[in-house]
This record gives C-alpha cells, structure tokens and sequence, in this order.
C-alpha cells in the first residue's frame, strides 16, 4: 500500500471503530451456545467453535465464518453474536476466524490463512465438507474460498461484493487462462452444485453489487434485499450488527438454509 492507501485504511479503521465498540459492548449473546474461544491454529492467529448444546463433537460438516472490514480491519468478535446465533440456528458447528490484515498481508496471504484455518478446523472436528459465508470484504474472500474448494458445499455473500482493482489491492488470487485475475465472476463456473445465497439491504452501499452478484450466479441463487422497516435501516452488514433484529434472524434462516438445502 502507498501512503495514500494507508491513511485511508486508518481513517477507516477509525471509523469502523467509531461504530463496532459501543455495539459490541452493548450485544446480548445467545444462551444455548457452547464456545471454544480463541484457539491457534497458526502462529499469531486464532480461531473460535461455536456449536449448539446438542452438537456433537465431531462433525462431517461445519461452517466458515470470515469478518469483513474491507481487507484492512476487523476481526473474529465482530461477527461473533451473528456466528453463535447461526451454530444455534442451524446445529452445525461455526468455526470464526481471525487472518492477516493488510498492509501486514496481501489477498494471497489472506487466502492462505482461510486455508490453514480449514485445515485446522477439518482435523479437529473430522470434516468432510464445509460451508463458508462472510460479510463485506469476508464475503468476497468467502466466494472466493467456494471457488478455490470442492469440499465447499455452500456459499453465503453478506452485503460483498465479487469485483476488485488489482492495482488498489495487490495480491494474486489464482490462474486463469488469461492470466490473474481479480473479478470473481470469472470463476462462477467452479460454483457449479454448490448452494448460494446473497443478502443485501436497502441502505447497504454495495447493493447494486449484491443485486448484480445475485444475477450472475442465477436461479438457483436465493436472495434477499431487505427494506427498512420500523425505524430499523438496513444498512451495510446489518446482520452482523443486528442479528437480533426480524431481519438478521431472517438472513441466519437463509444461511442455515442455503446450507442443508431446505
């Protein structure tokens, strides 16, 4: 990152930090969750389990869960009270992860981290298969982990998007024929069998990226647009702000969903 990119990235983080310490202070969390907090499943980095009370240990399928904060903020707490509410919801276990943030990394290393934290998760917990979903800039690294794996049985877009500048955000994602490429839409087609949903609302500022997204992936693609209601505003990653809210319990049902099928 240039200097100009890095005093963005810190107005940013400032702003964001504006909004996400009263919020997380005031969050009520689930009762019902078992959670195993703060597990290394690299150096430096961490990890959290969520499951039911009902969940057993070991599992054959869990759920990714991967922050947004446009590559160059948040972490695991963020999305915590949306991640235990969806293991309560669902009954599948979620796994949130930490990973390296920009300037420290690059998309490549952000992807490899998702890796490493797939591979610890799949050992501890006798995975054969996983779900992954994340909000804002953790939804485009969740496509992308979809993309990149078999074993990805569904994928879940919060408030993301599937376009980059590759001359904003240096890194390399994967090989094409064309070389390397940023725009995810061109890897769609690895998509082919798995389920997918993409949530949007009407004060998200992505939302015409989500709409286009949704349309690129087709039918099969549930989505959900969520308009104000009540004095309550949809605004950017509402659902991981407000998952208590109508409509963040709505779009846990459409995760939980989108991942057994139903």
């Amino acid at each position: 990152m240039n200097k100009d990119m890095l005093r963005k990235a810190e107005m940013f983080r400032e702003d964001c930090l504006r909004h996400d310490i009263p919020r997380l202070a005031a969050e009520v969390l689930p009762d019902g969750v078992e959670v195993e907090a703060d597990l290394e499943y690299m150096p430096g980095l961490k990890l959290d389990i969520y499951r039911r009370e009902d969940t057993p240990e070991t599992m054959d399928e869990a759920f990714i869960l991967i922050h947004g904060g446009a590559f160059v903020y948040g972490a695991k707490e963020n999305d915590k009270n949306f991640g235990m509410r969806l293991a309560l919801r669902s009954g599948i276990p979620v796994v949130n992860i930490d990973y390296t943030l920009m300037p420290d990394a690059n998309i490549e290393r952000q992807v490899a981290d998702i890796d490493n934290a797939i591979l610890f998760s799949a050992a501890r917990l006798g995975l054969k298969s996983f779900h992954v979903t994340g909000d804002s800039a953790g939804g485009y690294l969740a496509l992308l982990t979809a993309i990149r794996h078999e074993t990805a049985k569904s994928v879940s877009v919060i408030c993301g998007f599937y376009e980059l500048d590759m001359y904003e955000f240096p890194g390399y994602f994967f090989d094409s024929d064309d070389g390397l490429y940023y725009d995810l839409s061109k890897g769609f087609d690895k998509l082919r069998g798995k389920r997918m949903s993409v949530v949007t609302g009407e004060k998200d500022y992505l939302r015409k990226d989500n709409i286009a997204l949704a349309g690129l992936l087709g039918g099969d693609c549930v989505f959900y647009d969520a308009g104000n209601c009540d004095g309550r505003e949809m605004t950017h990653v509402y659902p991981i702000s407000h998952p208590e809210w109508p409509e963040g319990q709505k779009v846990i049902d459409i995760v939980a969903r989108t991942a057994s099928g139903s």
